[in-house]
């Protein structure tokens, strides 16, 4: 059985397959076939396999397949996929459709697999639920191959357009209101409504943009009703199997008032657990690393896994061969994660699929896939107790992400994604370690830079203590809204600028060229541009064709910088050299980087990801290459001593390092 202190890397084992076991093309073969699979798994190199369990699982065959881990010494990360229900139950409960804000029923017909498939809220499928997660923890807690729980894998409300407005959840959601006001009437008095009682009371389908709307208290008990129905999937699993651990697994923590998932209740989970699909290309060391610094900030001291990981083919760009799979494990592991589980082993014990994006073929286990993944995953067993024990190196800057800032701009259907990944790239491109700020900002903040990606989400308060922060000598890039003028007006007079228009050019991707302070090129600036009557401090960058501020370092010592750009979303779209040379410029000598990696081109730097684990068994230096060259390098981690290193192709290195001598 795999260490529970240790680092689990394993696959998906998608039988019994929750929810859709009894569909022909993934029916079960056999014993004879689970074991050759479970015996392949091993010479894999996995320690363990996660499977998911559905409403029409047979609990036999499940115990059986768990006997032969067993025997294997095949440890089981048991999970559920009751989001899956089959179409046998949806013909007989009809009026457990999801419903979007559009009255669209969802499945809209047999052969739409999207899920939720049933509204969370039915009261059969609920008792369906808890009944196999009580079965199933009763019967199988103590079976030795299980060490933990997984209650729901990829939660959602639904699919569609805003879910859900079943009957079921409108009904929930009239109790919840009954409970907070006194009387309709005091409801009626804060939203404008005319509800003659809770029971007439319907939910608003239109967005608003005020956080004390009726919209955003409505979107506000969708996100309550998902975590209430996942936080009681794993109080069931606890009572009927004291002592256990359990949690489930997230995908996008940027729409919550769209999906209902709110990463912000990690604390309350064992471990913090999300999906993981990023392909292996320019932008994926800041899409998949800030996901995983995300988890982490959000949890401190949780153990940070990554639950669902891609391992073959899959759709558009993440065809995941084994030229990227050394790279891409390497980089999960580079931020000291415990668990990686690809998605996922093909089962022998089932024919053709519709989704071909597992690790070997359906006649053949010596797929390029697996050869390369036994090849990495035996070369991480080397340092595994040293990652277990370890962590990444204590950062300096962080990226200030509040729950409301997200709500903020899922309200105004912001871009918020792309500019939190495009400055953590900015960042991460500059050899800074970076961390997130998920809570309510301290003036004590001992980090030496805090970016804002979405300073519209921010309360008087935090104004405050931003301002203290920077009066002690700290630094923030704060980003204008974009979202309007009126809105960069709003922000921008706080940050002493007199916004005069607003500028979003019609096309996929626009912008502008920038000088830098010297009046040459220094790189682009895309997709918004607000134009100022007057501002205060010193510019750092102009526009080239009009001569207007692009990046303006204001308050004390111009530690503000305020760009008059989508700063982090015109980096994810140009990851350009440019834009790393003036933010550079601006940070003061004594910020020296976290990572210096030389030999490396600048216009290839977004594509070389270096990061250290320190632990006191040693400290692991990752070097990831997702580029098409070798690279002769020197990587220097501040305060260790220099490594020169070949780094190959599409691959990784490690080194362990030692402190310099001071």
């Amino acid at each position: 059985m795999p260490k529970q202190d240790g680092i689990l890397i394993g696959t998906h084992y998608e039988y019994p397959f929750g929810g859709m076991a009894a569909r022909p093309e993934w029916l079960p073969q056999g014993e004879d076939d689970w074991r050759r699979d479970l015996a392949m798994i091993k010479d894999t190199g996995f320690d363990s396999i996660r499977i998911r369990i559905g409403l029409d699982s047979s609990l036999d065959e499940v115990g059986r397949l768990l006997d032969l881990c067993q025997e294997q010494e095949l440890g089981v990360l048991f999970g559920f996929a009751t989001f899956y229900v089959h179409n046998r139950f949806i013909e007989e409960y009809p009026d457990a459709k999801v419903v979007d804000r559009q009255g669209v029923a969802y499945p809209v017909h047999e052969n739409d697999f999207r899920w939720q498939r049933a509204c969370i809220n039915h009261p059969e499928y609920r008792r369906q639920r808890d009944k196999l997660l009580a079965d199933c923890a009763t019967r199988f807690a103590s079976h030795p191959a299980v060490f933990d729980w997984d209650v729901h894998n990829e939660p959602s409300i639904g699919p569609g357009d805003h879910s859900c407005y079943s009957p079921h959840t409108v009904a929930k959601y009239r109790e919840d209101l009954a409970a907070r006001f006194s009387s309709v009437s005091l409801l009626n008095s804060r939203w404008g409504t005319a509800f003659k009682d809770f029971g007439e009371v319907e939910p608003p389908t239109e967005v608003e943009k005020s956080p004390e709307s009726f919209w955003r208290d409505w979107r506000e008990f969708i996100a309550r009703n998902l975590n209430e129905f996942l936080l009681d999937g794993i109080r069931i699993i606890k009572e009927n199997a004291p002592g256990v651990r359990a949690s489930f697994n997230y995908t996008n923590p940027y729409g919550i008032q769209n999906s209902g998932q709110d990463w912000w209740i990690l604390p309350e989970l064992d471990y913090a657990s999300s999906s993981h699909y990023w392909g292996s290309g320019p932008r994926t060391g800041a899409e998949a690393g800030s996901r995983i610094a995300l988890l982490k900030a959000l949890a401190p001291g949780s153990q940070t896994w990554l639950t669902e990981c891609q391992g073959g083919p899959f759709r558009e760009d993440i065809l995941w061969r084994g030229i990227n799979i050394e790279a891409e494990v390497n980089q999960v592991f580079s931020y000291a994660s415990h668990a990686h589980y690809f998605y996922r082993w093909d089962p022998l014990m089932s024919g053709p699929e519709p989704w071909i994006n597992h690790m070997v073929d359906a006649d053949n286990y010596d797929t390029e896939r697996r050869l390369a993944t036994k090849r990495v995953v035996a070369d991480l067993r080397r340092y595994e107790d040293l990652i277990a024990a370890g962590d990444t190196v204590q950062p300096r800057i962080g990226i200030y992400l509040t729950r409301e800032m997200i709500w903020a701009a899922n309200a105004r259907n912001a871009p918020i994604s792309e500019t939190v990944v495009g400055l953590y790239a900015l960042l991460m491109d500059l050899g800074y370690e970076v961390t997130f700020v998920p809570h309510a900002f301290s003036a004590d903040c001992n980090l030496k830079l805090v970016a804002i990606p979405f300073t519209l989400g921010i309360s008087e308060p935090e104004k405050q203590a931003l301002h203290g922060y920077v009066e002690r000598g700290g630094r923030v890039i704060a980003e204008l809204p974009m979202t309007s003028l009126e809105e960069c007006q709003k922000v921008g007079s706080s940050l002493g600028l007199t916004c005069r228009e607003w500028v979003r050019p019609i096309y996929f991707i626009a912008g502008w060229s920038v000088n830098d302070p010297d009046g040459r090129f220094g790189g682009f600036a895309f997709h918004d541009q607000v134009l100022l009557d007057s501002y205060s401090g010193r510019p750092f960058a102009a526009y080239r064709d009009s001569g207007e501020p692009a990046l303006i370092g204001s308050g004390p010592d111009g530690r503000i910088l305020v760009p008059t750009f989508p700063l982090g979303r015109s980096y994810f779209s140009s990851l350009h050299r440019g834009l790393r040379r003036l933010i550079q410029r601006w940070l003061p000598d004594t910020l020296d980087p976290d990572i210096t990696v030389q030999g490396v081109p600048e216009e290839y730097r977004s594509l070389v990801e270096a990061r250290l684990v320190e632990s006191s068994r040693g400290n692991l230096l990752f070097v990831i290459n997702r580029s098409g060259y070798d690279w002769e390098i020197d990587v220097q981690p501040r305060g260790y001593q220099s490594e020169k290193i070949r780094l190959p192709t599409h691959g990784a290195a490690h080194r362990l390092v030692r402190k310099r001598n001071c």
